[in-house]
């Protein structure tokens, strides 16, 4: 009556690929467990569960989740050879033709203006390097038209700090590649790099303020652009790292960055874009464990956009 549980075996030729390549064929494409060895490395081995009653030999079951397996990773292992063929910045040259959105251009352009919000956020976080930051920035998209992300999505800004690295790029330039799309959700860590925390702030606000310009929302249960996400990542950045910034001065950098281009985003879209936040922040506070009137009292004093100095506030007055 019981699913039965079998083990098969990863190729040597595969090994050499990025470990989360081979994580993502086996878990999101062929719904398999990937295996760990105790000191946390990937092993060469996989676990599947069949659905059906095991007869006495289940040597073909295993060869054949094997040979698909072994498929997907042959497409894996020619798109990580193809890929790395062209550096990061000639990918680059062909974000023009893809859309951001309809109304905020291609990712071409979006590409200019985190190169202008992320060093401009550079200054209020120690430890920054503008020019690799920079760097960073221009490099952070490219990853889009490669062909692994083509074939495996979720892979993006992991892929791009793989190929920076074999293309001699520093390790704090691919850092902040792979890690400028967290946190993707609540259990995600945050960056803790301070390019990474840069960019990924940079990445997130351009997204709301854009969005907020474009006339999207989310409503009720609908979040299509997840807003709610960026929401929650920009507060968690800001809060884990302590980052000492006014964010409606970020959101006003944002919209000027919309401006220069054509785009049009009036005053109006700052103001929404950091109610959203508050609201997002609001809750933050809530789940971690602050009472809701107390929550409400630190909101109620002052329109402070420096989120730090709100929580030092809720703190205080829970203290209190």
């Amino acid at each position: 009556e019981w699913p039965v549980v079998l083990m098969g075996g990863i190729e040597p030729e595969f090994l050499g690929l990025p470990d989360e390549v081979l994580i993502t064929s086996m878990k999101s494409h062929q719904k398999y467990f990937p295996l760990h060895t105790k000191e946390g490395d990937l092993a060469p081995w996989f676990i599947m569960v069949s659905n059906i009653e095991s007869l006495s030999e289940t040597s073909s079951i295993v060869d054949g989740n094997e040979r698909v397996l072994r498929a997907r990773l042959h497409d894996a292992k020619f798109f990580w050879e193809t890929d790395r063929a062209i550096s990061l910045s000639d990918h680059g040259k062909s974000l023009s033709q893809i859309t951001f959105h309809a109304k905020l251009g291609s990712i071409a352009e979006r590409v200019v203006r985190l190169s202008v919000l992320a060093p401009k956020l550079g200054n209020f976080v120690p430890g920054t390097n503008s020019e690799l930051l920079l760097r960073a920035a221009t490099l952070c998209k490219a990853d889009l038209v490669t062909e692994m992300v083509g074939e495996f999505a979720e892979l993006q800004g992991v892929m791009g700090k793989y190929y920076a690295l074999a293309q001699g790029e520093q390790a704090a330039v691919a850092e902040a590649i792979g890690g400028h799309y967290a946190p993707l959700g609540p259990t995600m860590s945050c960056p803790t790099e301070s390019n990474c925390i840069c960019l990924a702030l940079a990445d997130k606000i351009d997204t709301l303020v854009g969005m907020f310009a474009a006339g999207e929302r989310a409503t009720g249960s609908k979040d299509p652009f997840a807003l709610r996400r960026a929401a929650l990542g920009i507060v968690r950045i800001i809060l884990e790292n302590k980052v000492r910034v006014s964010l409606s001065e970020i959101i006003v950098w944002s919209r000027k960055t919309y401006i220069e281009q054509g785009i049009e985003c009036k005053d109006e879209v700052g103001q929404m874009v950091w109610l959203f936040i508050r609201d997002r922040l609001k809750v933050h506070l809530r789940e971690v464990g602050f009472r809701h009137d107390i929550v409400d009292a630190a909101f109620s004093v002052s329109d402070d956009a420096d989120l730090v100095r709100l929580r030092l506030r809720i703190e205080a007055l829970q203290d209190f």
